[in-house]
């Protein structure tokens, strides 16, 4: 199958968003990648994960967030999430996206935890 030019953005309140349209906005940070349907299917996937891990709303209704255990926890699990996304974007990248990434995160992106 044929790869097609998309745009993500890792907009936290929006964190789904996979478009075939460039958003031209100078305070977006906005991927460009070259995916088969199915290769954007799985990064939407992965997002989804990391916003529905952040926005669980049963650790709204507890005091777990007092627990410095869990929350080092939780926010080690939305890291590694983070960091399965920005890989899925690095790997599907255009050179541009590339150069811009290795320029703001430096080594992570390609290997593993």
């Amino acid at each position: 199958m044929s790869k097609k030019t998309y745009y993500v953005n890792l907009n936290p309140t929006s964190m789904e968003d996979i478009s075939t349209t460039k958003i031209d906005d100078h305070e977006l940070i906005e991927y460009e990648i070259e995916a088969t349907p199915e290769e954007v299917q799985h990064l939407q996937q992965l997002m989804m994960d990391v916003q529905k891990h952040d926005m669980e709303l049963a650790d709204l209704f507890t005091f777990r967030h007092f627990n410095e255990e869990f929350t080092t926890a939780d926010s080690d699990r939305f890291q590694h999430g983070m960091n399965d996304v920005y890989r899925k974007i690095y790997e599907l990248g255009t050179n541009d996206t590339r150069t811009k990434m290795d320029s703001m995160h430096p080594s992570p992106l390609t290997n593993d935890e």
